[in-house]
């Protein structure tokens, strides 16, 4: 009964547009109540959430994003970008496409991907005669490797949450991003044969190298990020730590951003860190009362004897966490159902990084897949376009996507094989 009512309350909130944190804590704070159980727990609860090194990397790495992303430097990502692929057909749709998987390795988050490189593409590209909608769904689509490239905040969620080694999650997430990427730049030059937009010329290798150095700063950080991670200099946190001291160290020297535009950088690190956290403590409260109620346990029980197969029950997770993702914030869900879902995925066989790279392509998905994909709300308000008109242009770009999921979930050494290469 109090199960019921707890999703019931869940449900009633989400569906009057309530926050994701507020209707998590609020159905939370029922079911408590229901239960009998002291309203101290929910402290209880909060500070055991928050009593994890590792959830330190997450406001560190949203810091090294807004830090890089100021002081004209996504631009100069986008202008390496359009020095290589920016005489293609589509040109300046596969520009957004790369530049966006060049900041996605620098943010870690698919809303910041999607309003940076957004902000810089949205002119160009309706100067050079595309469609608006087109362009707001070529953005949106490209934000998912925000996801998915490391530093990934999802990926840090899920070895939060699973203990799995977050160092190897990060390169796990490489091949699906770049697998991601050359989907979404092959598809943007099908589609780009019915938009009537002009070809850059090629500018040469000259170009190619005179806008890499101009790019090479913030290049450099992931490289930093991750030779750093597995050289075995640092661990993930404290690599959240270094790119803070990168980003600031080549901003001050180099002189790439005012005071003025760094206090901006704090103040939406601080904003942006601070919802996250909001959403993990409700979440986290929301799983461990739900676990105390059995449920995941009798999920896992009632799926592994259903499911039969790892095949069958990779299946079910995907269409289950493509529905969940339409509808709830990425992190939310992450914790709430990754304890639901991760004992039958062990039970079965599954490589524990392989699912956690499962898991946030989905949710990734979800991000641009209506009714409330938050990047397509990103992507409406930098480009003025309706919901509606995104929604019709966006579909191409969600069928490749999810021919890309069931190739990541069903061809496993696109995730593994950095993993077992450097193990």
């Amino acid at each position: 009964m109090t199960t019921t009512v707890i999703f019931l309350v869940l449900i009633g909130l989400m569906s009057i547009r309530a926050p994701i944190a507020v209707a998590l804590g609020l159905s939370s704070l029922v079911g408590l109540m229901l239960s009998g159980i002291s309203l101290e727990i929910i402290v209880q609860r909060m500070v055991a959430t928050n009593n994890s090194f590792p959830l330190l990397a997450i406001p560190f790495f949203i810091l090294a994003g807004e830090i890089m992303s100021t002081g004209g430097m996504s631009r100069r990502l986008v202008n390496f970008a359009g020095a290589l692929v920016g005489h293609f057909r589509g040109g300046l749709g596969a520009v957004a496409v790369l530049s966006s998987s060049f900041f996605a390795a620098l943010s870690g988050s698919n809303a910041a991907t999607v309003a940076a490189i957004g902000g810089v593409m949205n002119e160009p590209m309706a100067e050079k005669g595309y469609r608006p909608s087109y362009t707001a769904a070529t953005i949106a689509a490209a934000g998912v490797t925000g996801m998915i490239i490391p530093p990934s905040v999802l990926l840090i969620l899920y070895g939060v949450v699973t203990g799995v080694s977050i160092a190897d999650l990060f390169l796990a997430g490489i091949g699906p991003g770049v697998l991601i990427c050359i989907s979404l730049l092959i598809l943007n030059w099908v589609l780009a044969k019915r938009e009537k937009v002009e070809t850059e010329p090629f500018k040469g290798g000259g170009e190619i190298w005179r806008t890499f150095k101009a790019a090479i700063r913030p290049l450099l950080m992931p490289v930093i990020i991750l030779s750093g991670i597995y050289g075995g200099v640092f661990t993930p946190t404290e690599a959240a730590v270094v790119a803070v001291a990168y980003g600031l160290l080549i901003g001050i020297v180099f002189r790439e951003f005012t005071m003025a535009g760094l206090y901006r950088a704090f103040g939406r690190a601080v904003v942006s860190s601070a919802v996250v956290m909001f959403i993990m403590n409700a979440a986290g409260l929301f799983a461990w009362l739900i676990t105390i109620n059995q449920i995941p346990q009798s999920i896992s029980t009632y799926l592994s004897a259903t499911a039969g197969n790892q095949i069958v029950y990779l299946l079910f997770v995907n269409l289950f966490l493509l529905f969940v993702g339409c509808l709830m914030n990425a992190a939310a869900a992450i914790v709430i159902f990754t304890s639901i879902l991760y004992p039958a995925a062990m039970a079965f066989g599954v490589d524990p990084v392989l699912f956690g790279i499962i898991v946030a392509v989905n949710l990734s998905i979800g991000t641009v897949t209506p009714p409330l994909g938050v990047d397509l709300f990103i992507a409406s308000a930098i480009t003025k376009v309706s919901i509606e008109r995104i929604v019709v242009a966006i579909w191409p770009y969600i069928m490749v996507l999810l021919v890309d999921l069931l190739l990541i979930t069903f061809v496993p050494p696109i995730s593994t094989f950095l993993v077992r290469l450097f193990a």
